[in-house]
């Protein structure tokens, strides 16, 4: 029963009682009738006191604490560090990828400087030059012969130069730079994967902590409307409605509990498979990486060298034969000048390439994502207020890791309060609106009477033991400073 239909019990009984008394007298008093006005609502609900502000913060990455920087009670201000994980892995990864950036953007300036065109002319004019040489020494030889034979010589001569000068350096910088971003990458699934993972984990264990406060509540339910049926019906009684639907929102809230738990196990079998699947991928990259690497630092075997060697000696010899012994000399110096002003024209203009200048840039931007990346997980390693408060609360020890089910540090603005009701149910709460002013007393201070505005009301309710229950927020005019977090107070609204 609420506390003004209480009221109105005790104004019955009254009139019922002087009623009685003017029955015994022996006189009968004239009765003047007069219309009887019902007392204006009143409601009065049970509420605590709360900050008008205050947070739970925890870790965003997973880590070992290397500093908590506040003290219980200390105020902060926005933005201000609370506590660091260890950073060493973090900060390196940064240094890494800022030196990777380095690098790409020096390859990137050094591609857009533009050939100048005197060069281009002054390099075409000794190609011209050695191209002409080289028809002259020709002489008597057919074209077509003589090109197909410096064109394998020339071919089996690069072949060999390539066998026995080793791996390319810019190459195997290359393939250096590929494993460590691939062994980033890497520790970087296995350390996202693995905080997924873990975050199921605690899913899992909260719902099925869930699952057995509703079992337990639901039990209790069932026997106690298992005696409340029994004393019914030795009464010739049903149970009372009330108690039967009190057992089916259990019995669904069970169910419903159930159905939580198996979203959460399937979640983390997810979160497990795509921890499996993503690390199998980033360690198959990073082998394969490792594999090509290695086949650049190994070089050429012999039998490949051998067999080069044999292929420069048959071109030689076939040159010869075209072009006659006095001549080789000769076609040989005039072929070298050919090349040489070749490779000239081609190193001039290959400083003006599009498609290089592209490509240099693509890594820059892609150097400069990783960076961003590399800092902002750094980032995440410091704990920082999102409001100017009071620390409350420091669930943290220097050395240990944050837990992952209770909040690392509990931020509250102690400036400014309000009072939350925890009672109101659909039958008082018709009678209240935003804007109503209200009395405010407590148990803690029973001579302490505040006045207060309703400032929200819980647009949807909860159930709370058969009940619909609303969450109603009330803005006191005043404040006393003996108040604290979480006292008892309660609100009465008078119609």
């Amino acid at each position: 029963m609420s506390r003004h239909g209480f009221g109105m019990v005790v104004l019955v009984a009254t009139l019922l009682l002087a009623s009685c008394s003017f029955g015994q007298a022996s006189t009968p008093t004239p009765v003047i009738e007069d219309t009887f006005a019902p007392p204006p609502p009143l409601v009065i609900a049970d509420g605590r006191v709360v900050p008008a502000r205050s947070v739970e913060l925890q870790f965003a990455l997973s880590g070992t604490v290397a500093e908590v920087l506040v003290s219980e009670g200390d105020t902060v201000e926005l933005g201000a560090p609370l506590a660091r994980l260890q950073t060493a892995e973090l900060e390196a990864a940064v240094e890494h990828a800022r030196a990777v950036l380095d690098e790409a953007q020096a390859q990137y300036e050094l591609l857009r400087e533009p050939a100048r065109p005197e060069a281009i002319a002054a390099a075409e004019a000794q190609l011209a030059q050695a191209q002409a040489a080289e028809r002259q020494a020709s002489g008597r030889v057919t074209a077509a012969d003589l090109q197909a034979a410096r064109d394998e010589l020339r071919e089996a001569q690069a072949l060999l130069a390539r066998l026995l000068a080793g791996p390319n350096r810019s190459e195997l910088t290359q393939a250096e730079a590929l494993v460590a971003q691939a062994q980033a990458n890497l520790q970087a699934q296995r350390d996202a994967l693995a905080a997924a993972k873990l975050a199921a984990e605690v899913r899992v264990t909260q719902a099925a902590n869930a699952l057995r406060d509703l079992q337990d509540a639901y039990s209790r339910i069932v026997w106690e409307n298992k005696d409340l049926r029994e004393q019914a019906e030795r009464q010739g009684e049903t149970l009372a409605q009330a108690r039967q639907d009190a057992e089916a929102a259990a019995f669904r809230a069970v169910a419903n509990g159930e159905a939580s738990l198996e979203e959460a196990r399937l979640a983390l079998e997810h979160a497990m498979q795509a921890e499996r699947t993503g690390i199998d991928a980033a360690t198959a990259q990073l082998r394969e990486l490792e594999a090509r690497r290695d086949r650049l630092l190994a070089g050429a075997e012999n039998d490949q060298i051998a067999s080069a060697r044999a292929r420069v000696s048959a071109a030689q010899a076939r040159l010869a034969h075209l072009s006659g012994t006095a001549r080789a000399g000769e076609l040989e110096a005039a072929q070298a000048g050919v090349e040489q002003a070749e490779a000239g024209l081609q190193q001039v203009l290959a400083s003006a390439s599009t498609p290089a200048v592209a490509a240099a840039e693509a890594r820059v931007r892609a150097s400069q994502a990783h960076l961003r990346l590399a800092e902002l997980a750094l980032a995440k390693a410091t704990l920082t207020a999102p409001f100017a408060a009071t620390v409350v609360t420091i669930n943290l020890e220097p050395g240990t890791q944050p837990s992952a089910t209770s909040p690392a540090f509990v931020l509250a603005d102690l400036t400014a309060w309000k009072i939350e009701t925890s009672d109101l149910t659909e039958l008082d709460i018709v009678a209240v609106r935003e804007g109503d002013t209200v009395t405010l007393s407590f148990d803690a201070l029973p001579e302490l009477n505040l006045v207060g505005v309703i400032s929200q009301i819980e647009a949807m309710g909860k159930t709370y033991q058969g009940d619909v229950i609303y969450t109603v927020t009330i803005v006191p005019q005043t404040w006393d400073p003996r108040l604290r977090w979480n006292m008892t107070a309660t609100m009465t609204l008078e119609g």
